[in-house]
C-alpha cells in the first residue's frame, strides 16, 4: 500500500530546506508538538520565512507560506480542481449552527459522490467535519456505513483523513467505527508524520487510543512492524507527555522492539521521563498525613494497565504478576490468582476511597510513580552499556534527572551503569554537584550507596575553579520549605554536610573571584540571613502576644477562685474538680511565662548563619510547644471553673452533671484540636528538619 509509509516531505523541504529526520506539524488546527528538540532547525526555518518577503511576524510567516504551499498542492493532487465551494453551501451553514438534522436533510439532496467531496477550502470532507462533534456521532455512522473502505481514506490539505482528525479530538467511538471498516487508515501518516496512533497519544486521549490499539490487535495490522523503529519511539514520547505511563508500559511489554532499536530511542524515552519530575515519587509534593497514607497504600509487585480495556472509575483493580515463578511465551510473566482475602482488601479499600476521595489521588498517583519507574527500568534494560553507549543514550537524561532532582532515573541509571558519575554537563558539573547546586538532597544521599573511589568525584573542580562546596555555599533556597528560617536551616544544613564530606583542602581552595567557599556562603545569604531574622521576630512577636494574654486570664483566675471564701479557704477546696482546676491554672501560668521568656530570649539573641541551623529552631519549637500545653490547661482550667459554677448546691459542694460536663468537654476541645492542626505542619518541619534533616552524613 503506497499510504502505509510518512508521504515524502521533499516537496516541503524544496520550499523549506531543512536537514531534520521527520517534518512536524508547523500549522493546522491542533498546532505542534516536537517530541524531539534536536530534530529542530530553526535557523533555516527563519531564513526561509525572511526570504517570503512578508512584513509580520516570523512565525506567522511561516504559516501562511506552509499554508498556501499545502494547498497549491492538494490542488494539484486533486488535477487543478479547486472545491465547489457553491454547491456544498447550504451544508456548511447547517454544519455551523449545528443543526444535524438539516445536514442529513441536505445530503439527501445531493448524490453520495457528496459525502467524499471536500466541502471547504482547505479540502476537508463532510466527515472531517463532523467528527469533531459527539453530538453528530449517528450522522458519521449513517456516512461510515455508506461509503467505501477505499473512499473512508479522502484526506485534506494537511494529509489528514477523518480518523486522523477523530483521534485529534478524541473522538472514539467515531475512530473505532472507521479503523474498524478499513484498518489500514491506521497506518497513514499526515504531512506532520502523525499517524491516527501518534495524533491521540499526542493529546493524551486515553480511549482513543486504547480503541486503535483493540482494533490493531484484532486485524491483520502488521502491528509489530508498526510500532517499531522512530515512528515507535514517538508514540512513547507521546504518551509519556499525556502521562499516560501504563498505555505505553503496556505497549513496551507488548511489542519488543518498540522504543528500543537503537540507541536514540532510548536516549529520547529517557530524556522525556527524566524531564517530568512530578510525576515520580521524589517530586510528589504531599503533606506529612498525605506522606503516610503514599506510604501506606500498596500495590503489589508489578502494575500494568490492559491497553484494550479500559480502567473504569467506579472500581481500583490491579494486576498481580508473580515474578517468582519462572517466564514463558517470550519472556510475559505468569499472572497470580487473587484470593479472597486479596478481594476484600481491595474492595475495602474501594469503599475507603468513596469516602476519602484524597486517597484515592494518593492511590492513583502512587500507581503511575510506580509505572513511571517501570518505564525507566525497562528502557535501562537489554543494552550492555559501555562507555561510548551510556555517553550517547544515558549521560543527557541522567544529568537531566540529576538536576530536577528525580532520584528514581539516577539510582537506576546508577545500578546499569556506576561510572555516569564521570559524566559533566556544559558548566564541568557532575550528576553530585548539580544535586547541590539544585539542591536535590535525595539524590546527593545516593553518593553513600557509591563505592569509595566513586565518592571523590563530587569533589572534582568545575566551572571557574569552583569545587562542590563552592557551590554548596551559593544561596538557592528549596521553594517547598515555607518561611525564610527554615529555608536559611537548609541552606546552612547543605553547606555543613557537604564541609564534612570534602577533603580539608577544598575548604580554603579559592576560584576565580579569590574566595574561599565560607565566603561565597555569607556574600550569598546576606538578604536570606535578614529575612529569615524578620520571620523569627515576626512569629515570636506573634506569640508573644498569645503569651501575655494567657498569664493574664490564669493569674486572674488564681486570684478569684470559684466559690465562696470562707477566711481565705475556698469552699471547694476538698473537691477533685477544684484540685484539676488549680493544677491546670498553676501549669498554664507557668508554662505561658517560659514561653514567654522563649520568644523574648529570641527577639534579644544573636541571629547569625550558624544560629539558624540548631539554636534558633530549637528555641522556636519549645516555644511553640509550651505555648500549646498553656493554651490546653488554660482550657481545661477554665472548663473546670465554669462547672463548678454551674452544678454547685448547697453544702457547699459540686454535683456533677452530664448535661454540664459533655458540652464543656466540647468546647474545650475544639480550639485546641485547631490550633494543633493549624500548626502542626510548622511543628512538623521544625522537628524535621532540625532533629532528622533530609540531608544525610555519614
Amino acid at each position: 500500500m503506497a499510504d502505509q509509509k510518512l508521504p515524502t516531505s521533499k516537496p516541503l523541504t524544496g520550499q523549506f530546506p531543512s536537514n531534520t529526520e521527520t517534518t512536524f506539524r508547523i500549522v493546522g488546527r491542533f498546532g505542534n508538538v516536537n517530541p524531539d528538540e534536536d530534530q529542530q532547525d530553526e535557523t533555516k526555518a527563519e531564513e526561509s520565512s525572511s526570504s517570503s518577503g512578508i512584513s509580520i511576524g516570523r512565525n506567522q510567516k511561516n504559516a501562511e507560506v506552509m499554508i498556501r504551499y499545502l494547498l497549491d498542492r492538494k490542488k494539484e493532487d486533486e488535477g487543478n480542481l479547486e472545491p465547489d465551494l457553491a454547491q456544498y453551501e447550504d451544508i456548511w451553514k447547517a454544519v455551523v449552527r449545528e443543526d444535524w438534522n438539516e445536514v442529513e436533510k441536505q445530503l439527501q439532496l445531493l448524490d453520495e459522490h457528496a459525502l467524499t467531496s471536500p466541502i471547504t477550502a482547505f479540502y476537508e470532507t463532510i466527515l472531517h467535519i463532523l467528527v469533531n462533534s459527539e453530538n453528530a456521532l449517528w450522522l458519521v455512522e449513517k456516512i461510515v456505513e455508506k461509503i467505501d473502505p477505499e473512499s473512508l481514506g479522502k484526506n485534506d490539505y494537511q494529509h489528514d483523513t477523518a480518523l486522523t482528525i477523530a483521534a485529534y479530538v478524541g473522538n472514539s467511538e467515531a475512530a473505532n467505527m472507521m479503523a474498524r471498516k478499513n484498518p489500514e487508515l491506521l497506518e497513514r501518516f499526515n504531512y506532520s508524520g502523525d499517524s491516527p496512533f501518534h495524533a491521540a497519544a499526542r493529546f493524551g486521549h486515553e480511549e482513543t487510543i486504547r480503541c486503535l490499539l483493540s482494533v490493531a490487535q484484532t486485524t491483520q495490522m502488521d502491528d509489530q512492524t508498526f510500532f517499531s523503529g522512530d515512528n515507535g519511539a514517538t508514540i512513547v514520547q507521546y504518551l509519556i507527555s499525556a502521562n499516560l505511563f501504563g498505555i505505553a508500559l503496556d505497549m513496551l511489554k507488548r511489542y519488543p522492539k518498540l522504543g528500543r532499536d537503537n540507541l536514540k530511542q532510548r536516549k529520547r524515552i529517557l530524556k522525556q521521563l527524566a524531564e517530568k519530575p512530578l510525576e515520580f515519587e521524589s517530586g510528589c509534593k504531599f503533606g506529612p498525613w498525605e506522606r503516610l497514607i503514599y506510604k501506606g497504600i500498596s500495590v503489589t509487585k508489578e502494575i500494568t494497565i490492559p491497553s484494550i480495556q479500559p480502567e473504569t472509575d467506579d472500581s481500583l483493580h490491579i494486576n498481580i504478576v508473580d515474578k517468582d515463578n519462572p517466564t514463558k511465551d517470550g519472556g510475559e510473566l505468569i499472572k497470580s490468582s487473587i484470593n479472597f482475602f486479596e478481594q476484600c482488601r481491595r474492595q475495602a479499600f474501594a469503599i475507603i476511597c468513596l469516602i476519602f476521595p484524597r486517597v484515592k489521588h494518593i492511590y492513583r498517583t502512587k500507581v503511575m510513580n510506580e509505572q513511571a519507574r517501570q518505564l525507566v527500568k525497562t528502557m535501562c534494560a537489554g543494552v550492555v552499556w559501555t562507555f561510548d553507549n551510556a555517553s550517547y543514550a544515558l549521560k543527557m537524561p541522567v544529568l537531566k534527572a540529576a538536576s530536577l532532582g528525580i532520584r528514581e532515573i539516577v539510582e537506576d541509571i546508577l545500578q546499569v551503569y556506576t561510572a555516569v558519575t564521570m559524566f559533566y554537563d556544559d558548566n564541568n558539573y557532575n550528576i553530585f554537584q548539580l544535586a547541590v547546586l539544585h539542591r536535590r538532597e535525595k539524590v546527593f544521599n545516593l553518593i553513600h550507596k557509591m563505592g569509595l573511589s566513586q565518592k571523590w568525584v563530587a569533589s572534582y573542580p568545575c566551572k571557574n575553579k569552583e569545587n562542590i562546596l563552592h557551590l554548596a555555599g551559593k544561596c538557592n533556597p528549596s521553594r517547598r520549605i515555607s518561611g525564610a528560617a527554615l529555608q536559611m536551616q537548609r541552606e546552612m544544613q547543605w553547606f555543613k554536610v557537604v564541609e564534612r564530606f570534602v577533603h580539608p583542602l577544598l575548604l580554603k581552595e579559592r576560584n576565580t573571584e579569590k574566595k574561599i567557599p565560607r565566603e561565597v556562603f555569607d556574600d550569598e545569604h546576606k538578604e536570606l540571613v535578614k529575612e529569615g531574622e524578620k520571620w523569627m521576630r515576626d512569629t515570636a512577636s506573634s506569640c508573644m502576644v498569645v503569651d501575655a494574654l494567657i498569664i493574664t486570664m490564669v493569674f486572674a483566675a488564681i486570684i478569684a477562685v470559684p466559690g465562696n471564701n470562707e477566711k481565705g479557704i475556698p469552699n471547694f477546696r476538698h473537691e477533685t474538680l477544684f484540685k484539676v482546676f488549680v493544677i491546670s491554672d498553676a501549669a498554664a501560668l507557668f508554662s505561658s511565662s517560659f514561653s514567654l521568656l522563649l520568644f523574648v530570649r529570641i527577639l534579644t539573641s544573636r541571629q547569625a548563619a550558624e544560629d539558624f541551623l540548631k539554636r534558633l529552631p530549637r528555641k522556636l519549637l519549645l516555644g511553640l510547644m509550651t505555648l500549646i500545653f498553656s493554651i490546653a490547661t488554660m482550657l481545661v482550667a477554665s472548663s473546670f471553673a465554669l462547672i463548678m459554677v454551674i452544678d454547685a448546691v448547697p453544702g457547699p459542694k459540686v454535683m456533677l452533671r452530664r448535661e454540664t460536663i459533655v458540652p464543656m468537654t466540647i468546647m474545650a476541645a475544639l480550639p485546641i484540636v485547631f490550633f494543633i492542626w493549624s500548626q502542626s505542619y510548622l511543628l512538623i518541619d521544625l522537628l524535621l528538619s532540625t532533629y532528622r534533616p533530609a540531608i544525610l552524613c555519614k
